[in-house]
Protein backbone atom coordinates (compact mmCIF):
# COMPACT_ATOMS: atom_id res chain seq x y z
CA UNK A 1 0.00 0.00 0.00
CA UNK A 2 2.83 2.41 0.80
CA UNK A 3 4.32 1.85 -2.67
CA UNK A 4 1.02 2.78 -4.34
CA UNK A 5 0.67 5.96 -2.30
CA UNK A 6 4.30 6.89 -2.96
CA UNK A 7 3.86 6.28 -6.71
CA UNK A 8 0.71 8.43 -6.79
CA UNK A 9 2.51 11.27 -5.02
CA UNK A 10 5.48 11.10 -7.36
CA UNK A 11 3.31 10.98 -10.48
CA UNK A 12 1.13 13.86 -9.30
CA UNK A 13 4.24 16.03 -8.97
CA UNK A 14 5.01 15.40 -12.63
CA UNK A 15 1.51 16.38 -13.75
CA UNK A 16 0.28 12.90 -14.66
CA UNK A 17 -2.88 13.24 -12.60
CA UNK A 18 -3.33 16.99 -13.07
CA UNK A 19 -4.24 16.65 -16.75
CA UNK A 20 -7.89 16.21 -15.73
CA UNK A 21 -8.01 19.97 -15.14
CA UNK A 22 -5.81 21.00 -18.05
CA UNK A 23 -7.74 23.05 -20.57
CA UNK A 24 -7.01 25.14 -23.61
CA UNK A 25 -8.59 28.50 -24.41
CA UNK A 26 -8.26 30.39 -27.66
CA UNK A 27 -8.96 34.06 -28.28
CA UNK A 28 -9.18 36.39 -31.22
CA UNK A 29 -7.20 39.45 -30.15
CA UNK A 30 -7.98 42.80 -31.73
CA UNK A 31 -5.92 45.98 -31.63
CA UNK A 32 -2.50 44.32 -31.92
CA UNK A 33 -0.39 46.63 -34.09
CA UNK A 34 3.11 45.16 -33.78
CA UNK A 35 5.08 42.14 -32.61
CA UNK A 36 5.67 43.77 -29.22
CA UNK A 37 1.92 43.57 -28.60
CA UNK A 38 2.12 39.79 -28.57
CA UNK A 39 4.94 39.92 -26.00
CA UNK A 40 2.88 42.25 -23.80
CA UNK A 41 -0.12 39.92 -23.90
CA UNK A 42 2.02 36.85 -23.24
CA UNK A 43 3.66 38.49 -20.21
CA UNK A 44 0.30 39.58 -18.76
CA UNK A 45 -1.25 36.13 -19.08
CA UNK A 46 1.86 34.26 -17.89
CA UNK A 47 1.63 36.16 -14.56
CA UNK A 48 -1.68 34.50 -13.73
CA UNK A 49 -1.78 31.44 -11.48
CA UNK A 50 -2.59 28.21 -13.26
CA UNK A 51 -1.19 29.13 -16.68
CA UNK A 52 1.09 26.49 -18.21
CA UNK A 53 1.63 27.86 -21.73
CA UNK A 54 0.76 30.96 -23.75
CA UNK A 55 1.15 31.36 -27.49
CA UNK A 56 0.29 34.70 -29.08
CA UNK A 57 0.44 35.40 -32.80
CA UNK A 58 0.55 39.00 -34.00
CA UNK A 59 0.19 37.83 -37.61
CA UNK A 60 -2.92 35.72 -36.92
CA UNK A 61 -4.27 38.09 -34.24
CA UNK A 62 -4.90 35.30 -31.76
CA UNK A 63 -3.80 33.76 -28.48
CA UNK A 64 -3.85 30.18 -27.24
CA UNK A 65 -3.57 29.49 -23.52
CA UNK A 66 -3.13 26.17 -21.70
CA UNK A 67 -4.35 26.44 -18.12
CA UNK A 68 -5.45 24.59 -15.00
CA UNK A 69 -9.22 25.03 -14.69
CA UNK A 70 -8.98 24.46 -10.94
CA UNK A 71 -6.92 27.65 -10.58
CA UNK A 72 -8.20 30.02 -13.27
CA UNK A 73 -10.94 30.35 -15.88
CA UNK A 74 -11.42 31.79 -19.37
CA UNK A 75 -13.06 34.97 -18.05
CA UNK A 76 -10.01 35.80 -15.92
CA UNK A 77 -7.66 35.19 -18.84
CA UNK A 78 -9.79 37.45 -21.06
CA UNK A 79 -9.69 40.18 -18.39
CA UNK A 80 -5.88 39.99 -18.30
CA UNK A 81 -5.66 40.46 -22.07
CA UNK A 82 -8.23 43.26 -22.06
CA UNK A 83 -6.43 44.82 -19.09
CA UNK A 84 -3.27 45.49 -21.10
CA UNK A 85 -5.16 47.32 -23.84
CA UNK A 86 -6.43 44.68 -26.26
CA UNK A 87 -9.85 43.21 -26.96
CA UNK A 88 -9.96 39.44 -26.51
CA UNK A 89 -12.86 37.40 -27.81
CA UNK A 90 -13.02 33.72 -26.87
CA UNK A 91 -13.21 31.43 -29.90
CA UNK A 92 -13.11 27.74 -30.66
CA UNK A 93 -9.57 26.39 -30.79
CA UNK A 94 -8.51 25.10 -34.17
CA UNK A 95 -7.21 21.55 -34.28
CA UNK A 96 -3.50 21.32 -34.95
CA UNK A 97 -2.27 19.61 -38.09
CA UNK A 98 -0.10 16.87 -36.59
Amino acid sequence: MRKIIFAALVLSNFGVFSSAWAEKACFEVQEMTCATCSLTIKAAVKKLKGISEVKVSFEEKNAMVDFDSQKINVTEIKKAIDGVGYKATPQECKKSKE
